[in-house]
């Protein structure tokens, strides 16, 4: 592939010198101004041109080998990261793949396992690490080939949808407000319904108005913490925030009930460092912090700390559906929240948003801050309608969770908008 620039008056005039020059199987990557001239960037496949040119000279080329033969990319993937032999039998491939994921290893959430000594104890840490670096590689290796999925689905959406950027649909009064939604990434169904809108309008502060408007009707939001009580499940990514918003819930809870009454739990995260992180956590929260490493110690726990008004458990980062739904066995009335970054991409929202199998009380927002536009985030919370619970920007347990509506997240999002005025 390769990337080739084209400038014309405007988009219809530019997508016609596309088509003449590199035919229709080019790939519209960007649409902007430049020059007072609309730019299009393009990307041509360069082995269709040379095999036009080799026909034209009478030099045969060698036979190529059909698709169907070549390895694929699941298959390359999966060979790199895991140490699998490259196959191009995709049953081979989805056996190797349940192979790994199903293999004989030992289940950290068995009920009933006796304690043993040391040795043993040492011997099942190990097994229990190895698996958990088994299940995090497997996820972001799904996580990867989600992603490419959802970028050529995006691809072809966008060229189903007006004039490959949206900004034809418009007036050019509003032209700047959807070239704007474009550049911070706005996904292409919720572009064409923003469009709908704009084009109702014939100022930009309306069109604003109504949109804020339109995506806070459509996204739930719940007061999590004006009446915060009882055991809550912390759950997410790894690398989400989890941990962290798990010790901002602790300090503040302990200052309304106070810090006796608060209690958090690390259960069964055997990454290395995570007890030591619970434990910083803890202190920076100023309340009590227990280990669980397995079902029948947490259990124990919470048989101890059932006085407490609050208990926060932090779940693992890896996963994450059998976790929850394996401790929302032993705690039926515990409710499970999920915290996603701000600026989390749609495949790995739908992991856990849309995933039926999982239910969730709330969704919690990570390092919602400047110059960063939750597009996606907003997409799939009108989508599921999990309510929006609490929000949080830096990095730290000093800065509070504060609670969030589908309106102040529109509007977080909007104010900060690149409109730029020609």
């Amino acid at each position: 592939m390769e990337l080739q620039r084209v400038l014309a008056h405007d988009t219809r005039k530019a997508m016609e010198k596309v088509y003449e020059l590199y035919g229709e199987n080019a790939m519209v990557v960007s649409n902007k101004k430049a020059q007072n001239q609309t730019e299009l960037i393009v990307a041509i496949d360069l082995a269709n041109q040379a095999m036009d040119a080799l026909n034209d000279t009478g030099i045969t080329p060698e036979p190529r080998q059909a698709t169907s033969e070549l390895p694929k990319f699941d298959s390359v993937l999966e060979a790199h990261v895991f140490g699998q032999p490259v196959s191009k039998d995709p049953l081979a491939v989805e056996e190797a793949k349940t192979a790994a994921a199903n293999g004989d290893r030992v289940n950290p959430f068995e009920r009933g396992v006796a304690i043993t000594p040391n040795f043993a104890e040492k011997a099942n840490s190990n097994v229990f690490r190895d698996d958990n670096q088994n299940l995090r590689a497997r996820e972001i290796v799904d996580i990867v080939k989600q992603e490419l999925a959802n970028m050529r689905k995006e691809f072809k959406l966008s060229q189903q949808v007006d004039a490959w950027s949206g900004t034809l649909a418009v007036s050019d009064e509003m032209r700047p407000l959807m070239e704007a939604f474009n550049e911070t990434g706005m996904p292409v169904a919720l572009r064409a319904l923003m469009t709908d809108i704009i084009n109702k309008h014939s100022d930009m502060i309306s069109a604003l108005t109504e949109i804020a408007a339109f995506i806070g009707d459509g996204i739930r939001s719940i007061d999590l913490l004006e009446n915060m009580s009882g055991t809550h499940l912390i759950a997410g990514s790894s690398g989400s925030g989890k941990s962290l918003m798990a010790g901002r819930l602790c300090k503040q809870m302990a200052m309304q009930y106070g810090d006796q009454q608060v209690a958090m739990i690390s259960y069964n995260d055997s990454r290395f460092g995570a007890w030591n992180q619970s434990q910083l956590l803890g202190t920076q929260a100023g309340v009590d912090t227990f280990r669980a490493n397995n079902l029948n110690t947490l259990e124990q726990l919470l048989g101890e700390l059932q006085s407490r008004a609050v208990i926060v458990i932090d779940t693992p980062g890896v996963d994450v559906e059998n976790n929850i739904n394996t401790l929302g066995q032993l705690l039926p009335h515990a409710k499970s929240h999920i915290v996603v970054a701000a600026d989390a991409s749609e495949t790995s929202l739908k992991r856990h948003l849309q995933n039926a199998a999982l239910k969730w009380h709330s969704v919690m927002l990570s390092r919602l801050e400047t110059q960063v536009y939750p597009w996606p985030i907003i997409n799939a919370l009108m989508v599921s309608q999990i309510p929006l619970s609490v929000a949080s920007a830096e990095p730290s347990i000093i800065d509070a969770a504060t609670p969030i509506s589908g309106i102040g997240l529109a509007q977080h999002t909007l104010t900060q908008l690149p409109i730029h005025f020609v």
